[in-house]
């Protein structure tokens, strides 16, 4: 089936699609960056930034596209991290001006839109600089230009898009030195490649739940002698709000004051980004002309030590028992140093737990059960390590989702107690065949009978289809966010394509996602984001 009209509520899927890319290949994308400063934590800056313009999407999702590209547009411009983040930002903003009284497009003014994306974020940048993130998206929304006057299908315009975008990915290193003395391609352009490819995800025909990437690069921290931090060590993000300045008077402002000035958005709310030597000064410069909200500022010169020059040992490591193929390989690109395999029907004894977290480089090691039975062994380790271990007690493998990416980037071991009251904002489900006859709380179950497991409270049905919908009905989907299934036991990607989908009708407020887990005694795991 064509898809040959894009509305307000395919559009948010896209962003949502792309965000949630962005957000598992962080760490890949980080890892590419040639600059290890704080500016440069390229995966983290972009997956934020389309974390709040989804966030804005989903309060529109059922409005004309002009409506949520608008709200989309609003959300990545308040929420946009870095040079990357502030980039994406007004590419999201040239989009809506260009959709700005459609209700819905077809494939050329798609192009259209992408052309004027790019230019916008072009006539952002003091310097724009080719081989980054901007010949990247050039280069697709060019090919999207080329193809749109004879292709009306969505689905077949936005594959050639992906690999347009690719191949000018791969001509990055030719164009900046930098990178082909590292090795590596851009991280934006990459990062832009992921979010792409997330568009495929919600069009049809579409079997892959994996992206053309990770680009992995050879080395995890890569320096080059190019990349001295220079006399502009200080990496500021403020948004202006009541502005009483146009932003091309406001760049004439600042950009006497450092370079990489990024000023986007207009009156009242505008976003600037700088690197400079005097933060204070720029502080004040901009408050004369607003009111300064939002104001970040970090030390590069300072970072770039901590990462480089002094070649610090990581400050802490993660390890995680996992309970299939699949959650191995989610925990891994999520940021665990160590993944400790649970066997079918056992728990991994306390020596199995040892090796693991003797593993891990670091002195101090963060230890995720991701089951309350583990977590007795785990209290054992204490006296037979030297390792500083902390043990935080995630019950299941959504908590350890989002554990792992509370800890991701932190430059210090954080507390236990600030890790524990993350946990707080974790819900899931487990959705199983009965094992045996039962009853909990007054309510039965026959043995192998499907049941589900939320919050101590036993769910039952007819059909697995009809649990899994009871489950992530008690977990709140009626009000919107994300679920996520994480299938393994009897089920295949065509059961959870299904699910998914069963969802989806159920619950029209909800995006729905799914990833292989590969756990032996639970058919899914539920999670449902806000």
């Amino acid at each position: 089936m064509d898809v040959t009209t894009l509305d307000g509520r395919t559009f948010a899927k896209f962003v949502a699609a792309g965000t949630y890319f962005l957000r598992k290949y962080r760490g890949v994308l980080n890892d590419l960056n040639v600059y290890p400063v704080p500016d440069g934590a390229t995966g983290s800056n972009l997956y934020l930034t389309a974390r709040a313009a989804w966030s804005e999407a989903t309060r529109q999702r059922a409005e004309p596209l002009s409506v949520v590209a608008e709200a989309v547009a609003r959300g990545s411009l308040l929420g946009a991290r870095g040079n990357s983040g502030v980039i994406l930002s007004q590419m999201l903003r040239g989009f809506a001006h260009s959709v700005r009284h459609r209700e819905a497009i077809d494939t050329f003014q798609l192009a259209l839109g992408m052309r004027e994306a790019v230019s916008s974020a072009r006539a952002a940048l003091t310097k724009p600089v080719e081989g980054t993130i901007i010949s990247v998206a050039g280069a697709a929304a060019e090919e999207a230009y080329r193809l749109a006057v004879r292709e009306p299908d969505f689905y077949r315009l936005a594959n050639a898009v992906v690999r347009a975008a690719n191949a000018a990915l791969e001509r990055t290193p030719d164009q900046l030195p930098a990178l082909k003395e590292a090795g590596v391609v851009d991280a934006g352009g990459a990062g832009f490649c992921y979010f792409i490819e997330g568009a495929l995800r919600f069009l049809p025909e579409q079997a892959a739940r994996v992206p053309a990437f990770p680009r992995r690069p050879v080395r995890s921290v890569v320096f080059t002698r190019r990349q001295a931090v220079g006399e502009y060590r200080y990496c500021t993000e403020f948004v202006l709000e009541d502005a009483t300045l146009e932003t091309h008077p406001l760049r004439e402002l600042l950009e006497k004051q450092g370079d990489s000035l990024l000023v986007i958005g207009g009156l009242p709310t505008i976003k600037v980004h700088l690197h400079t030597a005097e933060p204070d000064l720029v502080k004040a410069a901009a408050a004369r002309h607003g009111t300064v909200t939002r104001w970040k500022v970090e030390d590069m010169a300072q970072q770039h030590h901590l990462l480089v020059v002094d070649a610090a040992a990581p400050p802490f490591g993660v390890a995680s028992v996992v309970a299939g193929a699949g959650f191995e390989r989610i925990v891994r690109e999520l940021g665990a140093e160590v993944a400790i395999r649970a066997r079918a029907g056992a728990n991994p004894s306390v020596e199995e737990l040892l090796i693991g977290v003797n593993a891990a480089l670091a002195s101090t090691v963060y230890l995720l059960p991701n089951d309350p039975n583990v977590a007795l062994a785990a209290r054992e380790l204490d006296a037979l390590t030297e390792k500083r271990l902390i043990v935080v007690p995630t019950r299941d493998p959504v908590g350890c989702g989002a554990m792992l990416l509370r800890l991701a980037g932190k430059a210090t071991p954080p507390t236990l107690d600030d890790l524990t009251a993350a946990l707080d904002e974790v819900r899931a489900a487990s959705v199983f065949f009965a094992g045996k006859d039962s009853r909990v709380d007054g309510v039965a179950v026959e043995r192998n009978a499907p049941a589900a497991s939320v919050g101590g409270r036993l769910l039952t049905g007819a059909t697995l289809g009809e649990v899994i919908v009871a489950a992530a009905g008690q977990l709140g989907a009626a009000e919107g966010g994300l679920i996520t299934l994480y299938y393994g036991g009897s089920q295949k990607e065509r059961d959870a394509q299904k699910y998914a989908a069963l969802l989806g009708e159920r619950f029209a407020g909800v995006e729905v996602e799914y990833y292989y887990g590969g756990q032996a005694s639970i058919e899914c795991w539920i999670s449902r984001e806000r």
